[in-house]
């Protein structure tokens, strides 16, 4: 008779964990770890790297966590050649997964892109060259290697760049004088997911004294505050994007395609969606609320110009301010509705704001959805608003 006791408890290890007691598995893992230590001329990790990998991972892996509670953490690194220096700029959050291993979503690779344009056109802006050097993720209690899945990661970075990274944080070897982080590349990935690899010497931008005593500081105030950060992202997820917004829109809709897909938060996918105006801005999808101040809008516009055509000036005058306040008047109560979600997402954002740098993608998302659907109604408003003084010699 099977043990179900046991089949239980292996549902809620990971899969990785589990892959551990396979001996095939552990012989590669071994053969992985006859390795050499290599140095690597002029790497170097700058301290706003450093500090936003710890941030990140501390929320989700630290010593005041039950251990069967750690899960690992995924981000990329931002960086540039400087004087023949590899220099680690930036290491961008992207999602949580399980104890063991983090299920890089679909959504992750989108974001990846969106992240790899931007410092693109950064650097274009800036005169700067920085771009994707590599990733960083977590192993907590682990220790510093690749597994079989992290190796066809790395692959991903390191076949178009001979160059790119892969950052290994352990918070259980931050001790003493060790930062808990490794350097790793594969030493020959011409031949995949078999190729050993490489620890890489990191230098660091500060003393390590110094990235000691901040890092501790950083882990300290994120392991106080971070569920009171937690407790206003759901406030801002669930009272002013899902509740909020959502009635403004289904009250007084002014933008085209609006969407805001929850159901599958929990899975930390597919948290936003939403369209363009300059997309959905097509004759279905415009809002109720927007086709009728867009029809009376048109409406007055045309009896004006009739009566300007015919002369009656002062008919013209009366109509165009009777005209406007009705429309400004019909304004107003979106207008006043949206000031109320403004002001307390604002309230949201002092709070939120100082740790904006261990946010991970969702999260990020999320604020920058409903920042983008509060400037974009508020545009949207101040158009209507313009058009509803029937400056006729402009339209």
């Amino acid at each position: 008779m099977p043990n179900l006791e046991n089949d239980k408890e292996k549902k809620k290890t990971s899969y990785y964990e589990r892959s551990l007691d396979s001996p095939v598995l552990m012989k590669f893992l071994k053969n992985k770890e006859e390795k050499s230590t290599v140095s690597k001329k002029n790497l170097l990790l700058k301290w706003k790297a450093y500090k936003r990998i710890i941030g990140y991972s501390y929320r989700y892996a630290n010593n005041d966590l039950n251990e069967n509670k750690w899960r690992e953490v995924y981000g990329i690194l931002i960086g540039s050649i400087e004087d023949d220096k590899e220099v680690i700029k930036d290491a961008v959050p992207m999602v949580v997964g399980d104890r063991a291993g983090v299920k890089y979503e679909s959504q992750q690779y989108v974001d990846m892109a969106q992240i790899d344009a931007s410092t693109y056109e950064r650097a274009i802006r800036d005169k700067k060259n920085d771009f994707i050097i590599g990733w960083w993720h977590t192993h907590p209690g682990f220790g510093f290697f690749l597994s079989p899945i992290d190796c066809l990661t790395q692959l991903g970075y390191q076949i178009p760049n001979p160059n790119a990274l892969a950052l290994v944080f352990d918070h259980t070897k931050k001790k003493g004088k060790s930062l808990g982080i490794a350097a790793i590349n594969l030493r020959n990935p011409e031949i995949g997911v078999r190729s050993a690899y490489d620890l890489l010497e990191l230098n660091y931008e500060l003393d390590v004294k110094e990235m000691i005593k901040r890092s501790e500081r950083i882990i300290e105030k994120t392991k106080k505050i971070f569920d009171k950060v937690e407790e206003h992202l759901n406030y801002c997820r669930d009272i002013i994007g899902k509740k909020a917004l959502q009635k403004l829109h289904n009250n007084f809709g002014l933008i085209s395609g609006f969407k805001y897909d929850f159901a599958k938060f929990n899975n930390r996918e597919n948290l936003y969606i939403w369209e363009n105006e300059s997309n959905g801005d097509r004759e279905e999808n415009i809002p109720e609320f927007r086709k009728m101040i867009e029809s009376q809008l048109e409406d007055y516009k045309a009896k004006l110009l009739k009566l300007r055509q015919q002369e009656e000036i002062e008919q013209f005058e009366k109509q165009k301010e009777k005209f406007r306040k009705k429309i400004l008047k019909q304004l107003e109560e979106p207008q006043e509705f949206l000031n109320t979600i403004l002001e307390d997402f604002k309230e949201q954002l002092k709070i939120i704001f100082p740790y904006f740098d261990f946010l991970d993608t969702n999260e990020r998302k999320t604020l920058e959805f409903i920042d983008q659907s509060i400037h974009q109604y508020h545009d949207i408003l101040d158009s209507l608003k313009s058009r509803a003084l029937f400056n006729l010699n402009k339209q």
